[in-house]
């Protein structure tokens, strides 16, 4: 009897507890909506207080950059200056302060949430926003209403029109892959994706810079993350209607085979082999680093479809110009040019292509991607790619097609 009763009382402290353990409380989310379409933004608290991703509101219309160590956010014809870790704010130049501080962890900016209450006082009414219930809403009409009246922060009374008025510029678009808390592919030697693709992406915008009938936009100027879906949607914010613009996205290659070498560029259309589907799943598998939007409907993306089928040609076309000039100084062997639906791509309303230069898992192509001098070479062909873009347009409007 008293080993049964040992027993038991053995069986009753092993046996799992029944008890339900107290359920953590889901973080608080931010949900910020435009017209009809909305994405849920997830609240950062680490810093003991609440923060979002400030590259989140270009989901609402805002432009965001990266300019001489500020974040800048422009927004119904104002502009928002601020600096990392520092809890000031610049409004059109004039200061504000925050009552905490914008920071950057895990290469993503983030901004307080208070930020958000001073976007709704200055945007003439556009924005709405509700901070019990954690909603910012953006009247699109109203947006575009308050950018025509903001008032003009520099400008000289009485200046004579300009009789001939210069072209339109037109706008270059330069993504460089992954960032941030996400390094892309490594080599053999540790040598990190994400690295490679800012170098070049820096170089390639710094010489189309250079040519005054270019507007030349970086993505991620820094060691930062954007998300993927963002970074189209920034492309399109930063267009000026009937503006003619390019969105090139510059990445490394990799594979478990060390063997595979050379380089290849992609354009936007379903993935007609497995090894496009591989590279677009590689890609694409950055999305993991991200806050995920919702509120898309199939309606959105009917209408995505239809907003890039019109771009198909020119952007395989172009990414064909890219494979050619690539060819004069690449060691490797041209892979030729793909399709497939990469995430990046699927925003960008404009002619867009993804350049694979290297197989950084490739020992030699690593080197060779390292080499300040290979770096120059490709830059330089990436940059006369845009040009023969721009000419071959051009020419097809000379002809008359």
């Amino acid at each position: 009897m008293r080993v049964l009763a040992t027993l038991l009382f053995l069986f009753a402290i092993a046996a799992p507890s029944t008890t339900a353990l107290p359920a953590q409380p889901a973080p608080a989310s931010w949900r910020l909506a435009s017209g009809t379409d909305a994405v849920s933004v997830t609240e950062a608290t680490d810093r003991g207080y609440a923060a979002i991703p400030v590259s989140s509101l270009v989901n609402v219309g805002a432009q965001v950059a990266y300019e001489g160590g500020e974040v800048i956010v422009r927004m119904g014809g104002r502009q928002f200056a601020l600096r990392v870790d520092s809890p000031g704010v610049r409004v059109d130049g004039q200061p504000r302060m925050l009552a905490s501080p914008t920071y950057s962890q895990g290469g993503v900016i983030y901004v307080p949430t208070a930020f958000l209450a001073i976007l709704g006082e200055m945007a003439g009414g556009a924005v709405s926003v509700d901070a019990n219930a954690r909603t910012l809403r953006v009247d699109p009409a109203a947006l575009a209403s308050a950018a025509t009246r903001a008032p003009v922060t520099a400008s000289v009374p009485n200046a004579p029109a300009a009789p001939n008025a210069p072209p339109r510029r037109r706008l270059i678009v330069v993504d460089a892959g992954h960032g941030g808390v996400d390094p892309g592919a490594q080599g053999p030697s540790g040598t990190r994706e994400k690295h490679i693709n800012l170098r070049i992406s820096r170089r390639v915008a710094e010489i189309l810079s250079a040519d005054p009938t270019y507007e030349v936009r970086m993505t991620r100027d820094r060691d930062t993350l954007i998300a993927l879906r963002d970074r189209g949607r920034m492309a399109n914010a930063w267009r000026d209607e009937g503006q003619q613009a390019l969105f090139m996205s510059i990445h490394c290659n990799a594979n478990p085979s060390r063997a595979e070498a050379g380089y290849e560029t992609y354009f936007l259309a379903e993935a007609r082999t497995a090894d496009a589907q591989r590279v677009q799943a590689m890609e694409d598998a950055a999305e993991r680093y991200e806050e995920r939007p919702n509120g898309h409907t199939p309606l959105d993306f009917i209408m995505s479809d239809l907003r890039q089928n019109q771009h198909l040609r020119e952007s395989s076309d172009w990414a064909q110009m890219i494979q050619n000039r690539l060819r004069e100084v690449h060691p490797g062997r041209s892979r030729g040019v793909k399709q497939a639906g990469f995430a990046v791509l699927v925003g960008a309303f404009m002619p867009a292509v993804l350049v694979e230069i290297g197989f950084i898992s490739n020992r030699t192509e690593e080197a060779m991607l390292n080499d300040p001098e290979q770096q120059e070479r490709i830059a330089q062909q990436l940059a006369q790619g845009v040009r023969d873009f721009f000419a071959a347009s051009e020419r097809r409007q000379s002809a008359g097609d």
